[in-house]
């Protein structure tokens, strides 16, 4: 009789810490999505100054690599051309700012990992410039925590050309939030 109780306390106890780990991670994935959701929203406003509180420091490094065959392309008329995009926080949201065209990006596929105080967000982004997608590709963030806040601490991510790749139409698939660039639609569907 016993050792019921004592396997009925122990199946209580791992059922409570369970509950409690599932409620910190989705806490944590909550966190870390609205993260994405200011980012995508400071973009559309162009709005710098809160841009770059989403950052750790003032010049976080954001490095593009063009896929193979878009770079390819470009290197038809332009031999030199190395399919490279090296910036930072500041420079990325000063262009935007800057620009007379109506920009955003859209998130897909959005996946975490998240330990403590690092995390790191990877999707697939498509990036409008005046109601057309400039851009997309695959984008990975890495990110620390400082007391409650997730600070982004570098960006990198690939850059496709829609003309020469198109976007896929395998469903990738968007999240919750409707006003935000993490939508509900598939992929590729209008």
């Amino acid at each position: 009789m016993n050792s019921l109780r004592y396997l009925i306390l122990i199946v209580l106890a791992m059922a409570c810490f369970l509950n409690t780990l599932a409620q910190k991670e989705a806490k944590m994935a909550s966190n870390l999505t609205q993260v994405v959701s200011r980012f995508c929203e400071c973009i559309a406003k162009k709005d710098s100054l809160e841009f770059n509180y989403l950052f750790f420091d003032d010049n976080v490094p954001f490095v593009g690599v063009m896929s193979e065959k878009s770079e390819r392309s470009i290197q038809k008329d332009y031999p030199d051309f190395q399919g490279i995009a090296v910036s930072d926080s500041k420079k990325f949201i000063r262009e935007i700012s800057q620009s007379d065209k109506a920009q955003f990006e859209e998130v897909y596929n959005l996946e975490f990992f998240a330990e403590e105080k690092i995390a790191s967000i990877s999707f697939v982004y498509v990036f409008y410039s005046d109601q057309k997608v400039f851009q997309w590709g695959h984008e990975k963030w890495n990110l620390v925590r400082i007391e409650d806040d997730w600070l982004i601490n570098n960006v990198i991510y690939s850059i496709h050309l829609p003309e020469v790749e198109p976007i896929p139409n395998d469903n990738l698939i968007q999240l919750a939030t409707p006003d935000s660039c993490i939508k509900k639609k598939s992929l590729g569907t209008n």
